[in-house]
């Protein structure tokens, strides 16, 4: 069953997908950075970060001026561009990350980087997802997008308890340790907000 839209959902849909599109290319390029350890993908990652900030600026802006919408109607997108703020966030935080990999030489073994593949690429395809569940809140597209949510997050715990024993049998330095857990945390919280707007627009 499908929701009827308010005008606000319609508003965020048509202003929104661009942005979505640009978060996944985003993700894309901090991977190719992470990858293959070149800066012009980590620039070009921080230049969409920050193109992407600018909109939802714009955005929040736009709408909180828009006298033809409700209270209510304003404060559910609000709700929706803050989490997209947070993924631009954790956008930022990967590529930072990634850039302090690349810049200090820092090695990860085969498994981790194939582990953050998997993520990387599932999580990718879930924005191709974001913006057509705004715009129709389709219950079966939501129960999708919640299930991949609940299958990544899985995997991000298995790979970080398999991630300590590799560390305790002296596989792992320490040093690539806490910079592939901090890039699994900052992949579970965009998986979060994933899960936290698929259950607002199931409401």
């Amino acid at each position: 069953m499908e929701h009827d839209l308010s005008r606000a959902d319609l508003i965020l849909a048509q202003d929104l997908k661009e942005v979505t599109g640009v978060m996944k290319d985003a993700l894309s390029l901090i991977f190719d950075g992470f990858y293959r350890a070149q800066v012009q993908y980590m620039e070009e990652a921080e230049e969409k970060t920050k193109s992407i900030e600018q909109k939802l600026a714009e955005l929040q802006r736009a709408l909180s001026e828009r006298s033809s919408l409700e209270a209510e109607e304003i404060a559910a997108a609000a709700a929706i561009i803050s989490h997209y703020q947070k993924i631009t966030f954790d956008l930022q935080k990967l590529s930072e990350h990634t850039r302090k990999k690349n810049k200090e030489g820092i090695l990860f073994t085969e498994k981790a980087v194939m582990e953050l593949e998997e993520l990387f690429r599932g999580i990718g395809n879930l924005f191709v997802h974001l913006n057509d569940l705004i715009l129709t809140r389709n219950a079966v597209l939501v129960d999708h997008v919640l299930s991949e949510k609940r299958k990544y997050s899985r995997l991000v715990r298995q790979f970080a308890q398999e991630h300590e024993e590799r560390l305790i049998k002296g596989v792992c330095l320490a040093q690539s340790s806490s910079l592939y857990l901090n890039m699994l945390d900052a992949l579970e919280d965009i998986l979060w907000h994933f899960q936290a707007m698929a259950e607002e627009l199931k409401k």
